[in-house]
C-alpha cells in the first residue's frame, strides 16, 4: 500500500524524505466533502482506503457525477492549472486519503515526480475521453457492462480480485455517471443476474462469465 503515496522512481532514501515533509493522512467519512469548487488546492489526494465520487453542479442544482474513484487512484490532478478545484470530491464511504503537498513535493527535485505527473495526467485524459465516446456510441446495456469491466481492471491492477469486489456506489450513481435512468440500470443488472453473468449479494459484485462480459461490450 505504500507505493499508492509515493511518486513512481522514488529510491528508498527519497521516501523517507517524502515520509517527512510532502505526505499527510485524513481520514473522510461517508459523505464528508474531500474538496470543492473553486477551494485553493496545492495538493494532490491518493486514495490508500475507500472511494470518492466527483461531480460539478449546474444552476438548477442537478448533479452530474464526472469520475469515480477507488483505493490506489490519485485525485485532484484537473486543479493543477488553477491552483483551485474544478468540481466537488465527495466520500462514498470511510475513506484513508493520504494529501500529497506538490510545492514542498517538487522543492525537493525528486527524480521522476514530473515524468510520473505527465503520466497519470495522459492516463486520466484517456479514460475520460473513453467514457464520453462510451456514453455517446454506446448501448445502456453496453455501458452497464463497461462500467463493471472498468471497476474489475481496476481492482486486478491493484493487486485486488478481479471477479468479485464491492461497489460502493448506488444504481442512482451508476446511472448519472453512465447517463441512464436508475429503472434501466437495474434492470440490466437483473438481466445480467439472470444470464449468470454476474451475480450480486448486498453492494458485493461477481463475475461469473467475464468472456459473457467481454463478448457483449464488443
Amino acid at each position: 500500500m505504500q507505493s499508492i503515496c509515493v511518486p513512481a522512481g522514488l529510491v528508498s532514501s527519497d521516501v523517507e524524505l517524502l515520509d517527512k515533509s510532502s505526505r499527510e493522512p485524513h481520514v473522510y467519512n461517508k459523505r464528508t466533502m474531500v474538496y470543492s469548487p473553486d477551494q485553493p488546492m496545492h495538493s494532490l489526494f491518493a486514495i490508500k482506503s475507500g472511494s470518492v465520487k466527483c461531480y460539478t453542479i449546474d444552476s438548477e442544482g442537478k448533479q452530474q457525477i464526472t469520475s469515480f474513484h477507488l483505493a490506489g487512484d490519485i485525485i485532484g490532478m484537473e486543479s493543477i492549472a488553477r491552483g483551485a478545484a474544478v468540481t466537488y470530491c465527495e466520500a462514498l464511504e470511510t475513506s484513508m486519503l493520504c494529501e500529497i503537498k506538490l510545492s514542498r513535493l517538487f522543492a525537493q527535485n525528486f527524480t521522476g515526480v514530473d515524468k510520473n505527473l505527465l503520466q497519470l495526467l495522459s492516463k486520466r485524459l484517456g479514460q475520460r475521453n473513453s467514457h464520453y465516446l462510451n456514453v455517446v456510441n454506446t448501448t445502456a446495456e453496453q455501458r452497464v457492462a463497461s462500467f463493471i469491466m472498468a471497476i474489475s481492471d481496476h481492482f486486478a491492477e491493484h493487486g485486488f480480485s478481479r471477479s468479485e469486489f464491492r461497489l460502493p456506489m448506488t444504481r442512482t450513481d451508476i446511472a448519472n455517471y453512465l447517463g441512464l435512468a436508475v429503472e434501466t440500470v437495474s434492470r440490466i443488472f437483473t438481466s445480467l443476474k439472470q444470464q449468470g453473468v454476474i451475480d450480486t449479494q448486498q453492494s458485493i459484485l461477481t463475475i461469473k462469465n467475464t468472456p459473457a462480459l467481454e463478448k457483449l461490450i464488443a
